[in-house]
């Protein structure tokens, strides 16, 4: 588990869909901004990475954009936005690990 948020444990998952999806979203490269700006992604990327790869640990259901939205302000604030930035950085190495090659 990533994160607990009231008693529930959440996690991110990352797949080429998702991954797509949030480059859509931000009209930005996710790799080359990872590697522009030395694995320091903008809010707004990491954000959408966030909303769109939280899912509930137990069921594996993604959850909802603007409650997702909340959990990444939330997880923001309490652990600071570089310790988010790692733990998104972290997880993109671990599901696409072929990215980073």
């Amino acid at each position: 588990m990533m994160f607990e948020i009231q008693g529930t444990g959440y996690t991110l998952k990352f797949n080429k869909q998702r991954i797509k999806t949030v480059e859509l979203m931000t009209k930005r490269s996710v790799m080359a901004e990872i590697s522009n700006n030395n694995g320091v992604l903008s809010m707004q990327t990491l954000e959408a990475l966030f909303a769109i790869g939280l899912v509930e640990e137990k069921t594996n259901v993604a959850v909802k954009q603007s409650k997702a939205v909340e959990i990444f302000d939330k997880v923001m604030e309490e652990n600071g936005l570089l310790t988010l930035n790692n733990a998104v950085i972290e997880k993109l190495q671990e599901d696409l690990g072929f990215m980073f090659q």
